[in-house]
């Protein structure tokens, strides 16, 4: 199955109105058209556009790095009052326990008006000893309890030493009832049996399901990046769950995308806060990783937020490359670290991957009406491709 199949067949089937009633709602033909076509939403490179110089891994994923597994569980209840648009996406940061080979990471809190849960153990000492988890901001802690609980059993040691769990959230009350609070511990343990490498759904699901980025259907986006390095390739990739900026600042490889899109006009809400997590297979310390975490805040910039007041603009940056033992038996450690002077090409590629994965994210999402009947529109991607023929960044 490819994977445009692949994502098509894991969003078709939902509908929360009837077509006569969506139909009534819709201002234009245009719009009309988006809402029919939102079941084949398309990556931004299925589009024609292509960002930055380096190429993209196997699966343009964060999954692209070896042993990385991403899993969702997408919640769609009711409709008008009371609907229910949310959910939770897993990062599974390698292929045996996180929890008994930790890996190095670090940390950027580039505007902290959001919550990431167990980043202090994290800063302290510089491992990564969770799973990563998002999700809606009064989530929180019921994907915490449920974190716990995966922990302790996943542990091989005393259950009572398990590191904090790292939960991550926006916020998602324009298209959910956020208050009702419908998300169960089972829907956590489902998000992690279902975590898989090789292609990612994207767009409305898991816990992108309700955000809302430059004011069009935000969620989950992911991109990878190949860099080679002295006759060795490393991957890095970003996942990203984006409810950030407004529709003006929109630009897509440099185009000022959303001062030209015509119609889908947001009647009410607003967009706030944006998830970005950063993973290689290069051998980086946590140092190193501090750098890496920072350039992924140069990639949201190119997609031209501007980390507004009230939004929550977190990362977070790890690798695989080197596995810590949970055990703390002999006095030294033996690992691996990549001389400083060759970072500067993973920088590229950091910000790079960033920039796709939050289009990416906006291109896969499709319209989905929630609460309240408000209604997020999926990018016009018929405009877009035409905006980006003008500017001279896809060739007919």
């Amino acid at each position: 199955m490819n994977r445009r199949n692949f994502i098509k067949g894991a969003l078709s089937g939902f509908s929360f109105l009837s077509s006569k009633t969506l139909v009534a709602k819709i201002k234009n033909k245009s719009i009309s058209n988006n809402l029919q076509s939102s079941s084949q939403r398309k990556r931004a490179r299925e589009l024609g556009i292509k960002i930055g110089s380096l190429e993209p891994g196997l699966h343009n994923a964060i999954t692209d790095i070896d042993g990385i597994r991403v899993g969702h569980t997408t919640i769609l209840k009711g409709k008008g009052k009371g609907a229910v648009r949310t959910g939770v996406t897993v990062i599974l940061p390698n292929k045996g326990c996180i929890q008994e080979e930790n890996l190095f990471a670090s940390y950027f809190n580039l505007n902290g008006w959001g919550e990431m849960t167990g980043i202090a153990p994290v800063e302290q000492t510089g491992r990564l000893k969770t799973p990563i988890f998002l999700t809606g901001t009064y989530n929180v802690g019921i994907v915490y309890d449920a974190a716990v609980d995966y922990l302790a059993k996943k542990s091989k040691e005393d259950s009572n030493n398990i590191a904090p769990p790292i939960i991550a959230e926006c916020f998602d009350d324009f298209l959910s009832d956020t208050k009702s609070r419908m998300i169960t511990k089972e829907d956590v343990f489902r998000a992690i049996e279902n975590a898989r490498a090789g292609p990612v759904e994207e767009g409305t699901v898991g816990g992108g399901t309700g955000m809302v980025s430059f004011d069009f259907k935000g969620g989950i986006g992911t991109s990878s990046r190949i860099v080679p390095l002295k006759g060795i390739e490393y991957t890095l990739g970003v996942l990203v769950m984006t409810n950030t900026a407004g529709r003006r600042q929109l630009r897509i490889d440099g185009v000022p995308v959303g001062k030209e899109i015509k119609g889908f006009e947001l009647e009410r809400g607003k967009s706030k806060s944006i998830i970005l997590i950063a993973a290689t297979d290069a051998p980086l310390l946590p140092f190193q990783l501090k750098k890496v975490a920072k350039r992924v805040a140069l990639g949201l910039a190119q997609t031209g937020a501007t980390s507004n007041t009230g939004s929550g603009d977190i990362i977070l940056a790890f690798s695989t490359a080197n596995k810590i033992p949970r055990n703390h038996s002999g006095a030294f450690r033996k690992i691996r670290s990549l001389n400083d002077f060759w970072i500067t090409r993973l920088y590229l590629a950091t910000v790079e991957a960033t920039q796709e994965a939050i289009i990416n994210a906006l291109t896969s999402a499709r319209t989905i009406v929630g609460r309240d009947n408000n209604t997020a529109y999926g990018l016009p991607l018929n405009q877009v491709q035409k905006i980006m023929e003008k500017y001279g960044k896809i060739k007919e």
